[in-house]
């Protein structure tokens, strides 16, 4: 059932539940027993009236100025948190790596100058410098892609298939040149969790997006892709295609985040765009 904490202003429902609340504010007709449920847990009134909180939450993710999906997975398995931004306001998702389709989803608001903070956190950023050996590698984008997608595949995949990685990195990578392969296995070793963070502001994802591929190595590190960079095409991902890593401090991956947000004149530029072709 439906919860509504009006103290730290967070709402959990289901996919339906939310559903359910966008149509009745769009006046749309809704499945009355769900509808039911919103009643009985006191964030609809009888005569259809939405609690203001929740309607909130309706208007912010329905038609938000900013978008952005935070991927991870790690030994727990993967998670999929969600941010939408409209005016000055900020609603956010903070899943556990277990929840699946169906499960309620536990949702947030917050403040915009609070964003950057948000953001850290779904990343599950923490203070580590640059490993004095740390030195940038690169290597074939499909095999590193195969190996961490099997890492993550399931929450009991990720030992089993590093430890797999890391004694079979010879063969596995035996076109990599022997300094790019003794980086390569000294991240894999340390990984902890892979990341991907998605912005978007507009229809455009070559003008209106931004996106960060991050590895934590924990005392390994952070490590940003920098090739090929973010968002990943279709037709980047080609049979030659390389992936390089470049080892960067946490406070550079804050300044990585940060420079993910649109500037001033990038939402200038796509509000005199969609006045121009409405």
């Amino acid at each position: 059932m439906a919860r509504l904490d009006q103290v730290r202003q967070r709402i959990e429902l289901t996919d339906d539940e939310l559903e359910t609340i966008r149509l009745l504010h769009n006046g749309e007709p809704v499945n009355a027993a769900t509808l039911e449920v919103l009643r009985a847990a006191g964030v609809v009134d009888d005569d259809g009236t939405i609690d203001a909180l929740l309607l909130d939450l309706v208007q912010t993710v329905s038609d938000p100025m900013i978008e952005c999906a935070i991927e991870t997975a790690g030994p727990q398995g993967p998670a999929h948190a969600l941010l939408a931004v409209r005016e000055e306001t900020v609603w956010y998702t903070d899943p556990w790596p277990q929840e699946g389709p169906g499960d309620p989803v536990a949702y947030h608001r917050d403040e915009l100058p609070q964003l950057l903070w948000i953001l850290a956190r779904l990343v599950g950023l923490r203070r580590h410098d640059v490993p004095r050996a740390a030195r940038p590698f690169t290597v074939p984008l499909s095999a590193i892609d195969a190996v961490v997608q099997t890492m993550g595949l399931t929450d009991d995949s990720w030992e089993p298939a590093k430890v797999v990685a890391t004694t079979q990195i010879a063969s596995l990578f035996s076109t990599v040149p022997e300094p790019d392969r003794v980086m390569l296995m000294a991240t894999l070793s340390h990984l902890v969790a892979t990341t991907r963070v998605t912005l978007v502001w507009g229809p455009d994802v070559t003008t209106d997006a931004r996106a960060l591929a991050l590895w934590n190595c924990g005392d390994g590190g952070y490590w940003v892709r920098t090739a090929p960079p973010e968002p990943l095409r279709g037709e980047d991902i080609t049979p030659d295609a390389t992936a390089t890593f470049r080892p960067v401090s946490a406070g550079q991956v804050w300044r990585e985040l940060a420079d993910l947000l649109p500037s001033s004149a990038e939402l200038t530029a796509l509000v005199e765009r969609v006045a121009a072709h409405p």
